[in-house]
């Protein structure tokens, strides 16, 4: 990490203390050069709290799935297990055959980030009025929407770094 310029170094251990590792999609972006600007911009999406931290992990947890970035699925069960999951919970939520322990609004998160991953201009509609209805806020749902965003953007790095 010495060959870094100071606000990388501190990203990157921002990164360390929020996953408990720095999974490899960040050295990528942070030898690109883009690391301070990219987690300055997701940082809104991490930190402001109109989701909460689990839901947005299940949702990270679906894009990543979707993707095909097993790097970050690592990362994200590391999190979501913090909130007492384990392995088979977290492969029964990759399954879309979704855990007891989740709620109804877990379930139709999850659902909302598959759609985003599979074709972000196709949103499923009902799960995203079902949402509105039952009291999901417009501002959770932009941090979900950032979230997708911010998974999607990491994706293209592990392609083109050939990391998956």
């Amino acid at each position: 990490m010495e060959h870094y310029d100071d606000k990388t170094r501190r990203v990157l251990k921002e990164v360390k203390e929020y996953y408990g590792i720095i999974p490899k999609t960040y050295f990528a972006v942070a030898d690109a050069g883009l690391l301070p600007r990219l987690w300055a911009l997701a940082g809104e999406t991490f930190k402001s709290g109109a989701a909460d931290h689990e839901d947005k992990r299940i949702c990270a947890s679906i894009v990543a799935h979707t993707l095909g970035i097993q790097e970050l699925l690592v990362a994200h069960l590391m999190i979501l297990k913090r909130y007492g999951w384990n392995r088979q919970q977290f492969d029964e939520l990759l399954e879309e055959n979704y855990p007891s322990r989740m709620s109804e609004k877990q379930i139709l998160l999850a659902k909302l980030a598959k759609t985003l991953a599979v074709n972000p201009a196709n949103v499923d509609r009902d799960t995203l009025r079902i949402l509105q209805e039952q009291g999901t806020t417009k501002e959770e749902i932009a941090e979900i929407i950032g979230l997708h965003g911010f998974v999607r953007y990491m994706a293209t790095f592990v392609s083109v770094y050939e990391m998956a």
